[in-house]
C-alpha cells in the first residue's frame, strides 16, 4: 500500500498489496466479502495496475466517489478505471463478483484494435435491464467467471477470449443504458497512454527514459510527473511492468528457455532478469513455471 496526494494505492483487492492474475490477466473474487470483513465499509481507495468491474447480481450498495455516495442496486455492473478512487459503504447483503483485469496485459491484448481502449477509461454505472443490451454484457461476465471457476482445460484461451468480448461489449454499449461518472481524456492520461503505447511497440528493455520523452517532445521530468500522477509509480516502474507482463506471457511459451526470453525482451544478463522478475512477481521464472505447470 501506498500514498500519492493523500490517495491510498492497493497492488491487490482492497488491503492487499498482491494479486494473482491468472496467466497474468485476470482475477476474480466474491463481491463483498471485504466489506464484511470491514464493517460493511471499503474506504476510497485507487488501484494503479488494474481495471476492475463489479458485477452486482444482488444486493444494494453506496458507491463512494470524490464526496458522493451513489445508491446501486443489482443487478448492476460498474466499471472502474485503473488509478481512479472508489469505495462502498454496503447497504444489505451483497451477491456478486469483482473482476480485476491487468492494466499491461489489457492493454497489450487490444493494441491493435485501440478505438475499444475508451472502455478501459470509463468510470460507470450499468442497470442491467432484460431485453437490452446490457443484459448480454452480464451474461459475458457472467460467463468469464464461470471459467474461471470452472479451470478446464483451454482455460486461458477461453478466458482471452471472453475478456475481449465484453470489453468489447461495453465499448459499444448505447449511452442511454448508462450513467457514465467520467471517461479519461485530460492531458496528463493521453501522454501516459502514449507512453505505455511506445513502451509496448519498442520491444526493447533496454530503451532508456530520455528516448521515450524526446519521442513524446516532452522532458524526462515532465514524463516523470505524469507517470506518477497517473499512477503513483516512476517511468522505470512502469516500463518494468510491461516487460515483466510480457514475461509472464512468453514464459507460458514452453518452446522457449527462460534465457531466450529474456534476450528477447531486451535484458542483457539473465541473472538480473531474473532479479527483477521475482521484485515483480514474486517469484523466480522457473518457479512462475512450476505454477503454471509448464517445464523449463
Amino acid at each position: 500500500m501506498s500514498n500519492n496526494k493523500q490517495r491510498t494505492f492497493f497492488g491487490g483487492l482492497y488491503g492487499s498489496d498482491s494479486i494473482d492474475f491468472v496467466k497474468g490477466l485476470v482475477y476474480i473474487y466474491p463481491f463483498g466479502i471485504i466489506g464484511k470483513q470491514n464493517n460493511n465499509t471499503v474506504k476510497p481507495h485507487v488501484h494503479n495496475n488494474q481495471f476492475q468491474i463489479f458485477l452486482l447480481i444482488q444486493g444494494e450498495t453506496l458507491l463512494l466517489y470524490q464526496n458522493e455516495k451513489i445508491n446501486v442496486c443489482g443487478p448492476s455492473i460498474i466499471t472502474i478505471p485503473k488509478n481512479t478512487e472508489h469505495g462502498f459503504e454496503h447497504l444489505s447483503e451483497q451477491k456478486g463478483w469483482i473482476i480485476s483485469l491487468s492494466d499491461a496485459v489489457l492493454e497489450h491484448m487490444i493494441m491493435r484494435e485501440a478505438d475499444v481502449i475508451s472502455a478501459l477509461e470509463t468510470f460507470r454505472i450499468i442497470q442491467v435491464a432484460t431485453g437490452e443490451y446490457s443484459e448480454c454484457i452480464f451474461q459475458t461476465m457472467l460467463n468469464c467467471i464461470k471459467e474461471y471457476n470452472d479451470e478446464q482445460t483451454g482455460r486461458l484461451l477461453m478466458l482471452e477470449y471472453i475478456v475481449g468480448q465484453f470489453i468489447v461489449q461495453l465499448n459499444r454499449l448505447p449511452d442511454n443504458q448508462q450513467l457514465s461518472i467520467f471517461s479519461n481524456d485530460n492531458t496528463s492520461t493521453i501522454y501516459y497512454r502514449r507512453f505505455t503505447q511506445l513502451v509496448r511497440i519498442s520491444g526493447t528493455y533496454k530503451k532508456t527514459i530520455e528516448q521515450y520523452a524526446s519521442e513524446l517532445n516532452i522532458t524526462t521530468g515532465h514524463l516523470s510527473r505524469i507517470c506518477r500522477a497517473v499512477t503513483g509509480k516512476s517511468p522505470k516502474e512502469i516500463i518494468m511492468d510491461v516487460y515483466i507482463a510480457e514475461a509472464k506471457l512468453q514464459l507460458s511459451d514452453i518452446e522457449k528457455s527462460i534465457n531466450e526470453i529474456c534476450y528477447s525482451l531486451g535484458f542483457e544478463d539473465p541473472s538480473y532478469f531474473a532479479r527483477v522478475f521475482k521484485r515483480k512477481a514474486g517469484v523466480s521464472p522457473n518457479e512462475f513455471r512450476k505454477v503454471q505447470n509448464i517445464k523449463s
